[in-house]
C-alpha cells in the first residue's frame, strides 16, 4: 500500500480474511467533506465513456484504474501466495461504484494479477452510484452483486408516521 501521511488515509483497505479464504479490497463511500469526491463524481463526460461494448462513469473508471495501479503488485502476490482464495472488491456508495468498475477492469485483464480466474473474482456493491450501462450490468452479473434498498410507499408512510408520532410525543 502507499505511503501513509499523518492525518491522511487511503480511501480503501486490503484485508486478508483467512477464516473465509478471501482477499478483500474495500472502498469507502462518498465523503461530503472531500472536494476530490465531488470532482470524481462529476467527472462523467455525460456518460459517454465507452468500455467493453457499453458505457461507464468516467470518473469512477479512472478511480478504479488508480487503485489497481497502486495495488496490483500486492494483489498479485497475495493471489500467488493463496491460490485457493477468492478476490473480493466491495464498497458503499461512491466506493461501490469504484469497486464495480475495478471488478470489470480486473475481469477483462485477468493476466495482470497472475493466474486469477473470473470465477475467483467477485464484487459486492452496497448502494452503488450508477456507473454502467444495462448491457454491462447484465454481462458482469455473475461477478458483480449490487445490494440496494428498495423502499415501498407503505414503508415510507409507516416510517413517516413513527417520526411524526415521536416528534409529537405519542411514542
Amino acid at each position: 500500500m502507499g505511503t501513509i501521511c499523518p492525518g491522511r488515509v487511503t480511501p480503501y483497505l486490503v484485508y486478508l480474511d483467512h477464516a473465509h479464504a478471501d482477499i478483500v479490497l474495500a472502498l469507502r463511500g462518498f465523503n461530503l467533506g472531500r472536494e476530490s469526491d465531488y470532482a470524481l463524481l462529476l467527472d462523467n463526460r455525460l456518460g459517454k465513456r465507452c468500455f467493453d461494448g457499453g458505457y461507464v462513469h468516467n470518473g469512477l473508471l479512472r478511480a478504479a484504474g488508480w487503485v489497481l495501479d497502486r495495488e496490483c503488485d500486492l494483489l498479485r502476490d497475495l493471489l500467488d501466495r493463496y491460490p485457493a482464495y477468492t478476490l473480493t472488491f466491495t464498497g458503499h456508495s461512491l466506493g461501490a461504484g469504484v469497486a464495480a468498475m475495478l471488478t470489470m477492469v480486473v475481469v477483462l485483464n485477468l493476466d495482470k494479477l497472475g493466474k486469477v480466474e473470473r470465477g475467483r473474482t467477485r464484487c459486492y456493491a452496497m448502494a452503488p452510484a450508477r456507473c454502467m450501462s444495462l448491457n454491462l450490468a447484465v454481462r458482469y452479473a455473475d461477478v458483480i452483486n449490487s445490494v440496494v434498498l428498495q423502499v415501498t410507499s407503505s414503508v415510507v408512510e409507516e416510517f413517516g408516521l413513527h417520526v411524526v408520532c415521536l416528534n409529537l410525543g405519542y411514542m
